[in-house]
Order: C-alpha cells, then sequence, then structure tokens
C-alpha cells in the first residue's frame, strides 16, 4: 500500500472535496482522482461516495480513515526522531540539580538563543541518582549531578559503571538560604544548633544514596530540625521562605542580584561540614555540541560572579 495514498485520502476527508485537496495537495484533480480510486481498488473498498457537492465518506470509509490518519501520525513521529537534523535544528536533554545559578544560566542560554527553525530542550531539575539512571537510560545528553564530599566514593563509582566522562564545575559549602527578616538573619554565620525549632525546606524527592553509617562524618550526624515542609519544585520555595516565619532552606551559593530580587539572604553555617560538588557529565566519547558548549559557558560565567561575590 502507497503510503501517500493514505495521505491523498485523509486530506479530501478534511476538505470534502476532491479540488480542494488537490489544489492543498499541489497536484491535479485528475492524478489525485486516479490515486484515490488506485487506493480503494487495493484495499476492496469504497472510501468516498461521489456527489454534486463533493464527496462523502462511507462507513468502511471512515474506519478505514480511522487507522490511515494514527499510521500517518506514526510514520510522522518515527520520521522526526530519526531524519538528520539542520545545523539550524536544536535539540538538548539537560540533567541538573535544583539550582538557582543553573536556573539563571540556563534562562541566558535560551534567551540568547536565534536563528534556529526548530529547538526542543528538556531541562530536568533532579537529584544525582535520577539523572545517572537517566544517562543508563539513553535519556539524557548532558547534566549536572551535585554530591556531599562524604558521598564521593559512591558517585565516582556510579559514574565509572554508567561509563561518563567528569569535569569539576565548583566545590563550596552550602548555604542557608532566608528570609531577609528571618530571626537570625542579623548573624554573619549561623551555628547550626541554632536552626532548632526553625522550620526546613527540603525537596522531598532529593534520593539520597545508600551509603553505610561507618562513611559519615560526626557532623554528618547532626540532628535535623524537627520541622520540615517538602516541595517538589523552586516556585513553592522562594514563597514559603519569603513568607513563613522562620523558614530556611540549604542551598549552593545565590547569585547575589536574585537575593535582593527575591528579598532573601545567605548565611554559612559555622558548626556543620557541608562541602559539596558540583560536577559536569556526560557519555564518554561524547563531543560537546556547540549549544551544550554555550549552556556550559553560561554555567561557568554564574559560578566566577558567585566566587568573586563571596
Amino acid at each position: 500500500m502507497n503510503t501517500q495514498y493514505l495521505r491523498y485520502a485523509v486530506e479530501v476527508e478534511k476538505t470534502g472535496s476532491i479540488t480542494k485537496a488537490a489544489q492543498n495537495l499541489y497536484m491535479g484533480q485528475p492524478n489525485l482522482s486516479k490515486a484515490i480510486r488506485q487506493l480503494e481498488q487495493d484495499i476492496g473498498i469504497t472510501i468516498f461516495n461521489r456527489t454534486a457537492k463533493g464527496v462523502e465518506v462511507t462507513r468502511k470509509g471512515a474506519e478505514f480513515l480511522t487507522y490511515a490518519s494514527t499510521i500517518l501520525s506514526q510514520i510522522d513521529e518515527l520520521e522526526s526522531l530519526y531524519r538528520p537534523h539542520s545545523e539550524n535544528c536544536l535539540e538538548l536533554k539537560l540533567g541538573v540539580p535544583r539550582a538557582t545559578y543553573i536556573c539563571d544560566a540556563f534562562t541566558r542560554f535560551v534567551a540568547g538563543l536565534s536563528g534556529e527553525e526548530q529547538v526542543s530542550i528538556e531541562y530536568q531539575e533532579s537529584d544525582p541518582l535520577s539523572i545517572l539512571h537517566a544517562f543508563s537510560e539513553g535519556e539524557m545528553d548532558i547534566g549536572i549531578i551535585r554530591y556531599q564530599i562524604m558521598n564521593e566514593n559512591y558517585f565516582l563509582s556510579s559514574i565509572a559503571d554508567n561509563k561518563l566522562q567528569t569535569e569539576l564545575l565548583w566545590e563550596y559549602n552550602m548555604q542557608i538560604l532566608m528570609s531577609k527578616d528571618h530571626p537570625l538573619a542579623k548573624m554573619d554565620g549561623i551555628p547550626y544548633h541554632m536552626l532548632s525549632g526553625c522550620i526546613e525546606i527540603v525537596h522531598g524527592d532529593n534520593r539520597e544514596p545508600p551509603v553505610a553509617l561507618s562513611e559519615f562524618s560526626t557532623q554528618a550526624k547532626m540532628a535535623r530540625p524537627s520541622k520540615r515542609i517538602f516541595v517538589y519544585e523552586r516556585g513553592s520555595q522562594f514563597d514559603l521562605l519569603q513568607k513563613v516565619e522562620g523558614s530556611f532552606m540549604w542551598v549552593s551559593p545565590v547569585p547575589e542580584d536574585i537575593l535582593k530580587e527575591k528579598g532573601l539572604i545567605q548565611r554559612p553555617c559555622l558548626t556543620r561540614a557541608n562541602v559539596c560538588r558540583d560536577m559536569i557529565v556526560y557519555p564518554m566519547g561524547h563531543t560537546l555540541s556547540v549549544y551544550e558548549q554555550r549552556f556550559l559557558s553560561e554555567v561557568r560565567s554564574n559560578v566566577r560572579r558567585l566566587q568573586n561575590q563571596n
């Protein structure tokens, strides 16, 4: 069966007229009529009844055209997935931690796109275990994973198992993010025990690796605050930090202009070791595309800003 004939029949059904369908298909009416008759002969049914006002779809024809439309849709999707793309086509799948400095860089990256005929970007904010799993399933082009230093052996092993190439983006101490009106806001550094009784905002789907207790430092075993609110996207975290008195959140350093915009401040913790590394990861042997390099350039630019800021 000629799939082009299926497209012809679907167009005739859509317009209700062979004449109009022929115009839309940029072909002569006699040739279209001939193609429809050949299709009807091939499948052994009458798809259209010809009338003075145009064409009417028969009962069998309507059933056939439903199947034809589904088949054509699947063919189009298959071709879209595997046809060679032009240089002006951007397809990118990114996996990153929930980090304001990365989101800000991504926004600038997207705002700077111009001239691309097609753009399809998947920007997934997730925990490192989910990002590594996405790489194992071939569902990620490039990613940034975050882990605490005490968990490094686990993640380096997982990275090797997934045959990923890595590049250290930067190393930093996690900060305490809170409203500028927080009761502890006037302190330059906050002892960990003073967070007791405060409300901690936590990303609820941030899975932690199965690390043996013997690998944790004494500081890591310190009791967590008894009040916790679990959120699943970054927008709500800012609303809570701004409006819920005494709330706070552990975050990577945040650019100063965004802190001012949100009415927030960040402070170091004086008595808790919380050193993290953000690592760029991508498949071994993968050559970074122009777009991937542009995105990473924006991210690195923000890292330099934060390092100078501190």
